[in-house]
């Protein structure tokens, strides 16, 4: 089944429910940044809390969450658009102890002492920014704390990494579920104790991979009206070799000019996605002769 988000609504209730199933997007991510078991089980939630927050408002939105904890991860950085389009980075992407079984307790990982930091691009002039400091370390029960404390929202929020016994993800997925104005915080801490006691880890060990059938049995209280057609999800960077250019135009001469006299092509590794460009002495003599008019005034 490929990645992809849905929505809905119970209207009795008034609350939402979003669920994403996010399995390529994780194995993608692992993959491009060779993360031990450990952190690709706490960027795997992270990248899929991120898709989930994205969804909260109409238009393109482009949520940034940063978890910064005192773990040796150091911290984890995610991007994600209302389109679908996903990305992110640990710090130390090779971080973390053996991964034992049950459910991928990343809090050692993370750290229990730091801040989430959520960043909200609504395509104004002004951004929303909130941050509240880290509840357990396991990543999507920060952002779940953020909501209600920050955005003031009830909410239940879990994600899940499943790994198979060679550290390969085998299913990725999570689920927010908010009360809309009105709706019934009741309904809301039972989903939150459902995931807590690993719902939807059961789910996903039971083969399922379907974004609306973990919804439906996660919710398990009468039928779901969807909201719109499944959207697709996946890792998608924004990077690109323009855009390095652009980046090295921040550098003043100076900088410049050492990277010159080296007589080699500059590597420039995307933190988000690790791909890695070059850009060759010509590209950077150009470079240096739009900064330096600027630089001179």
């Amino acid at each position: 089944m490929h990645d992809h988000l849905v929505r809905a609504i119970v209207r009795d209730a008034r609350v939402r429910v979003i669920c994403a199933l996010s399995t390529g997007v994780v194995a993608e991510s692992a993959r491009r940044h060779g993360s031990s078991p450990q952190v690709t089980c706490a960027l795997g939630r992270a990248l899929t809390s991120g898709l989930l927050l994205a969804t909260l408002t109409k238009g393109n939105e482009r949520v940034t969450v940063q978890w910064a904890g005192d773990g040796p991860i150091g911290s984890i950085t995610v991007d994600a658009t209302a389109d679908g389009d996903v990305r992110g980075y640990a710090l130390h992407p090779d971080a973390g102890p053996p991964l034992q079984g049950g459910r991928c307790q990343v809090a050692e990982t993370l750290g229990r002492h730091g801040v989430v930091n959520v960043l909200r691009d609504l395509g104004l002039k002004e951004r929303y920014q909130g941050q509240v400091a880290l509840t357990t370390g396991e990543v999507d029960e920060d952002v779940e704390a953020y909501l209600r404390t920050s955005e003031q929202v009830p909410s239940a929020l879990g994600c899940e990494v499943l790994l198979d016994q060679e550290g390969r993800v085998k299913a990725a997925a999570g689920i927010l579920v908010q009360t809309l104005p009105e709706g019934d915080p009741d309904a809301v801490r039972e989903i939150q104790h459902a995931l807590r006691t690993g719902r939807l880890l059961e789910l996903l060990e039971a083969g399922e991979r379907s974004a609306r059938v973990l919804a439906e049995q996660i919710w398990g209280k009468g039928p779901l009206e969807w909201m719109g057609e499944e959207r697709p999800v996946r890792f998608q960077c924004r990077c690109s070799q323009e855009r390095i250019g652009e980046m090295l135009q921040i550098l003043g001469t100076v900088d410049l000019d050492e990277m010159i006299a080296e007589n080699k092509p500059a590597e420039i590794t995307c933190n988000y996605c690790n791909t890695k460009y070059q850009v060759d002495r010509p590209a950077l003599e150009r470079i240096r002769a739009q900064v330096a008019p600027r630089q001179s005034n």
